[in-house]
This record gives C-alpha cells, structure tokens and sequence, in this order.
C-alpha cells in the first residue's frame, strides 16, 4: 500500500479527494492533508509519502515549488498536479518535474481514478523486485563480465595504466576514453555478518539494474565491479559533469535499494577527474587514489547516518594533514577500523594472532604482529590526538610486544582499536559541526533576503546541495525549519519593542507577504503577531 498526502488550500477540494480516496484504499492510504504548499514542506514531507496530490495555486509555497523542494527529501516521491487552470506554463512546469498527471477542476472519479492508476503502475515499476535468483547467477556467470571484474579491481590498486594493461583493457572491451571520470564505492550500512547472501545477491543485482534506469537519457555510462567487500562504480562521460544530477540519481538508486531488497546501502565517490587536463588522459590518472577517496568519503557514514551519496571534496575542503602513512599499504584490518566495523577488525586480528604462534612463525612473529600494530594505527586519522590522550608510539609498542600470551596481545589490541574508533568519531564530528556552523552561520547573517535558498547557501559555501541537506539532517532540521526558526525568533523583539507595521517587520525578517509572514508565526508559535504584540 502506498502512502499519499493532499494539499489544496480549499477545504471543499481536501475533502473531495479523502471521499474519492476512500474508494481506492486497497492502494492507497492518505496519511496527511495541508492546506498550503508551506505547512506540506514542514509537516507532511516528513511523513515520507510515496505520493503528493496538490493544487498549484497556493498561499505561501505553491505545488510546483513544493514538489521541487520535496523530491530533495524523497528523490522516489511521485505527484499529481490538480487545479483550476489549464495552462500550458504549469503543464510544462510540471512535466520537467516528472509529474504523473495534471487535473483540471472540478474533480471527477474518473480522472483521479485514471491518475492513481498511472501512479501505481509508476511505483509498481520503480519497486518491484524479481528475486529470480538463477537469472541473477546468470548474468554474474558471464564471462565477459567476470574478465571485466577482475580488470577493473586490478585498475584501481595501480598508480598509472602501463601500455600493455591499457590494451588488455581494451581486448575486454573496457573503455576509458571520456572526458570526466569518477568512481564509486557501494557498501553496506550494517555490518557484514549480518547481510544474508541473498541480500548480497539481489543488491549486486538490482544496483547495476537500478543505475542503469537513473542515468538512461543522461549520456553517462557506467561500469561497476564487485570485490570482497563494496561495489564500486565508474562513472564516465563527455557531457560537463553535473554533480548534483548525479547525486540525486544515486540517491534515487539508495532508496529503491532499501524499498525493494529490505537494506541500506551508501554512496562515497570520489573527486571529479577532467581527463583534458593530463598529457595521456586517463593513462596518467591514480585509480588508487581515486578507490581511496571514495572509500574515505564512506567513513563518515559513522557520524552522519547511512543512506549517504557523498563526494570526495565535500568532506575534504579543510584537506588536514593527519601525518599518517600512505593509505594503500592498510591491510584489510584498517579499512575496517575506519568504517567504524570494530568486530570485523577484531575478528580479523583474532585470527591473524591465533594462527600466527611463536613456536610455528618464530622467525616472523614479530614482523607480523608489527604488521599488525601498523594496519591498527594507520587507521587513526589524528595519530597525535592519540598519542596525547592514550599512550606515546613507543609505549604502545612495549605493552603489544612485552605481552607474554595471545590472550594478552589480542586485549591490548583491541582496547586500542576502541581507542582509535572514539578518536575518529570525535575528529568527523568536529569536521560535520565545522561545516554545520558554517551553513548556520550564513543562513543567520542573510534570512532577511526574502529569496534566500539552499542552493544560495551551497554556492556561497561551495558544498552540494545533498551535503548541505544531510548536515542538517543530522542536526534534527531542514533549510526550510531552519530558516523558519531564525526568522520567527528575530520577529519577537520587533513586534514586542517597536510600532512599526507588520508589513515593515515581515520585510525586516524576510517575508515579502505579510499574511505568509502571519501565517508561519501563528503555526509556529501558536498565536497571531497581533496578539503577541498585544500581549
């Protein structure tokens, strides 16, 4: 059943389609109805309606700019358009929105029984799953696709192509002659021992499929390969890349993912690379670097919540230095680590130590758990927080080789591993609060400009939309929440302490219309500006 919200300004209309509604509730179910485009954005996007049902001509926010400003929440969210004039502007307005159908009032059964018809079939087709899973083993058989797989996890652990790999590359009918280039990394929210191998199957599956849907009309093509632990992605085209295109459609294909294989799955990818701008094109490009960025950018999943679509230089505008090692000589243990996976990094170190015995590996021993001990620290991101707060370099050195027994070893291990996890999370944080203050600070120094959005916020800051609206998110708000609260808040003293209309002190907080300004006051603070003044 899907979920639906209406919202017209007319309550005979609201009531109207509940009636005709109530007819189709074998599908449907209205969790929500608003009387305005504004009170819809606060309190019934939050809902996560699968459809919206609205008038165009609304106080406040109208329908267009509404189901603009929703899909940024729910990129899977569908709509109708109703209202009471045919024009070819709204129509054409609301087709580039994906709109299913535009109504024309009065309302009849019929015509909405026609549109919820469409609007089905449309969510039917974006979440249906066939969990055939010898069709899936099938297409992973291929032989093609497997030589594919192996080149690509071979592209990404070099520097630069070598001359005889590149024509190997092309044998397997790789191609990496685009413009621009950036790849990918997939990878679970939950922790690996709890995705079932049919979870792992069917996400490997539909992702592929579900990318392909999303970027069909866009000229972008796409790779993707699976290794032992993420899917990764090459995102290649010659058209200008447009970021936040991207974003949304990965996003997109986040959610279908939780809808229709029950899991979550997040995004990192990593800095868009213009091929123009190297002699050899994309024979001088570090696929390495690349894979690193992109998984990088999957650690701050631990701070930020999962469902993430993320690039590289959104979370690396400060580009700290943190003194650690190259990044590619981590070994599986440190990955770990840094995705926040403690058990898997301990369970890997486990095994490693309990394998690895004096009296078998005398002679190696010691390189090895000194192996060990560097994939451990290499994974903090402020060794010198470390240091400062735990114990210095030397010192966990003595307490890791001094111990006499396994048993020992592996509980000094692991009260570092807890150690360098809590460090990590505190120094995200601090770069997620950093960025969070940030687009505080600017949405407080311009409320009072009527037009402020969040695209403005995102160009003067020079991060995306989608890392803007995740920050908040984080935060328990929204730009729209947020913005709301500054502006009501800096309406109190002025209605409290001046004489000045309300037209001039809806100006002074951002509102060109005094009746809209009246309208959020009364919603947020349960009382009309004219009371509070005379209060």
């Amino acid at each position: 059943m899907y979920k639906v919200i209406i919202v017209d300004n007319e309550e005979s209309i609201r009531e109207r389609l509940l009636t005709l509604l109530e007819r189709m509730k074998d599908d449907f179910e209205v969790i929500g109805s608003f009387q305005n485009g504004y009170d819809a954005l606060v309190s019934g996007v939050t809902l996560q309606p699968d459809l919206i049902i609205t008038d165009i001509k609304m106080p406040y926010i109208d329908g267009i700019e509404l189901i603009k400003r929703a899909k940024l929440e729910l990129p899977l969210l569908q709509s109708i358009i109703i209202s009471g004039y045919d024009s070819f502007d709204y129509a054409k307005q609301a087709i580039s929105l994906g709109v299913i159908s535009y109504i024309t009032k009065p309302i009849n059964f019929e015509d909405l029984s026609e549109a919820m018809i469409k609007a089905k079939n449309e969510l039917d087709k974006k979440l249906n799953v066939d969990k055939n899973i010898q069709n899936l083993q099938r297409k992973v058989d291929s032989a093609l696709k497997l030589l594919q797989e192996s080149d690509l996890n071979k592209l990404v652990s070099m520097k630069k192509i070598p001359q005889n790999f590149n024509e190997k590359l092309i044998g397997d009918k790789i191609d990496l002659n685009y413009r621009y280039i950036v790849l990918g990394c997939f990878d679970f929210d939950e922790e690996n021992d709890s995705i079932t191998f049919e979870q792992d199957e069917l996400v490997n599956f539909y992702l592929e499929s579900f990318i392909k849907d999303e970027f069909e009309g866009l000229n972008i093509n796409f790779l993707t390969f699976n290794n032992s632990s993420e899917t990764n992605i090459l995102i290649l085209t010659n058209d200008s890349f447009d970021k936040e295109k991207v974003q949304e459609c990965l996003a997109r294909v986040v959610s279908k993912i939780n809808k229709t294989c029950g899991t979550s799955i997040s995004c990192g990818l990593s800095d868009i690379i213009d091929t123009s701008k190297y002699k050899d094109k994309y024979l001088s490009i570090s696929f390495r670097m690349l894979h690193r960025h992109a998984k990088r950018t999957l650690e701050y999943r631990t701070i930020m919540g999962g469902s993430l679509i993320l690039f590289f230089e959104d979370i690396d505008q400060a580009k700290t230095q943190t003194g650690k090692v190259d990044e590619n000589e981590y070994k599986s243990i440190g990955f770990e680590i840094l995705y926040g996976h403690l058990n898997e990094a301990k369970k890997i170190v486990s095994s490693i130590i309990n394998r690895v015995t004096l009296e078998n590996f005398k002679d190696t021993y010691y390189f090895v758990l000194n192996n060990i001990l560097d994939a451990i620290l290499n994974s903090c991101v402020n060794l010198s927080a470390l240091y400062n707060e735990y114990l210095t370099h030397i010192e966990i050195i003595h307490r890791v080789f001094d111990s006499k027994t396994n048993e020992a070893t592996l509980q000094i291990l692991d009260e570092l591993i807890n150690k360098i996890d809590d460090i990590n999370k505190r120094f995200r944080m601090s770069k997620i609060e950093s960025s969070f203050n940030q687009i505080k600070l600017f949405i407080e120094n311009n409320y009072k400009n009527p037009l402020l959005s969040l695209e403005d916020v995102a160009n003067e800051l020079g991060y995306s939309v989608s890392y803007i609206s995740a920050i908040l998110k984080k935060n328990n708000t929204s730009f729209t929440k947020y913005l709301t609260d500054i502006r009501m808040n800096a309406s109190l003293p002025l209605l409290a302490k001046s004489n000045e209309k309300l037209i001039t002190i809806a100006n002074e907080v951002g509102y060109e219309d005094p009746y809209y300004f009246s309208h959020c006051f009364k919603k947020y603070f349960g009382t009309s500006p004219l009371e509070y003044r005379n209060k």
